[in-house]
C-alpha cells in the first residue's frame, strides 16, 4: 500500500502508464507516484484498476492517480486518455499480454493478430495521442516495454517476439522522427519477469535469475528523467 509520502518531480507534467494494472505496471505507477507525480492509468478490468486504486487510497483521494476505462488499441480510447492526462510529460507503453509454444505454422492467425493488437497498436495509438502535445511543448519521453525475445527470436514465440520487435522498430524509428525537438523515444527489453502469472505458468522454471517488477520499474523512471536525456533511441536490456 502506499505511504502517502512524496517528494517533488522534476518533471513538469503528468505521467501515463498503460498496462498499469499489471504486475509490471502497477510497480511504474507506485514509482512514479512516490515521486509525486500524478499518473493516469487506462484499464478494461473493472476488478484490477478497483485493485489498484485501493493499493493507492491517498493518490486517489487526491486525484493523482486518474484511472480511465479505455481500450488502448483504439484511437478513441487513446484519445480519452490523452484527454484525461492533460499536459502529459511521460508515457509509459506498458500493456501487453504474451501467448506462444506452438511453431508458426500451427499458430491461428487470430493469435498473430492478438499480439499485434495488444502489444504493438496499444503502443502506436497512445503513441499518435500524446506525441502532438509533447512535440508542441518541446518536452517529454515515451518508454517503451519490448522484450529480449525480440532479439532471441525463440521457438514457438514467433507471434509474440515479432510484436516485441515492433516495439523496438517504433523506437528507433519514432527517435529518428522528433530528432531534436525535445522529445526522447527510449525502451526497454526484459527476460522473464518474476510474477505470479509467470511463477503459475512456469512451476518448474528457477526463478532466481528472473527480474523483479520494482527493478524494472526503476530502469522506466530513470529513462524518463532527465539525467537519461543523453538516452535516446535505444533499447536498454534489463
Amino acid at each position: 500500500m502506499s505511504s502517502g509520502k512524496t517528494r517533488q518531480s522534476n518533471r513538469q507534467g503528468g505521467v501515463v502508464v498503460s498496462g498499469g494494472t499489471g504486475a509490471l505496471g502497477g510497480a511504474v505507477v507506485a514509482r512514479f507516484l512516490a515521486d509525486g507525480a500524478p499518473v493516469t492509468v487506462p484499464w478494461i478490468v473493472k476488478a484490477e484498476a478497483e485493485a489498484l486504486g485501493r493499493a493507492h487510497p491517498e493518490a486517489v483521494a487526491a486525484g493523482r492517480l486518474r484511472l480511465v476505462e479505455a481500450d488502448v488499441a483504439e484511437e478513441s480510447g487513446a484519445a480519452a486518455v490523452a484527454e484525461a492526462a492533460g499536459d502529459a510529460e511521460v508515457l509509459v507503453n506498458g500493456v501487453g499480454g504474451f501467448a506462444g509454444g506452438d511453431p508458426v505454422w500451427e499458430t491461428p492467425l487470430e493469435v498473430w493478430d492478438r499480439m499485434y493488437r495488444i502489444n504493438l497498436r496499444s503502443a502506436v495509438a497512445l503513441s499518435r495521442a500524446l506525441l502532438p502535445g509533447m512535440l508542441a511543448r518541446g518536452r517529454g519521453a515515451v518508454v517503451n516495454v519490448a522484450s529480449q525475445a525480440a532479439a532471441g527470436r525463440p521457438a514457438g514465440l514467433a507471434a509474440y517476439a515479432a510484436s516485441k520487435a515492433g516495439i523496438v522498430l517504433l523506437t528507433e524509428t519514432l527517435q529518428k522522427e522528433v530528432g531534436e525537438r525535445g522529445v526522447r523515444i527510449v525502451a526497454v527489453a526484459p527476460a522473464t519477469i518474476d510474477t505470479p502469472t509467470n511463477r503459475a505458468a512456469m512451476p518448474d522454471a528457477d526463478p532466481a535469475g528472473w527480474t523483479s517488477p520494482e527493478a524494472i520499474a526503476r530502469v522506466i523512471f530513470w529513462l524518463s528523467g532527465d539525467d537519461a536525456d543523453a538516452v535516446r533511441g535505444a533499447v536498454v536490456d534489463v
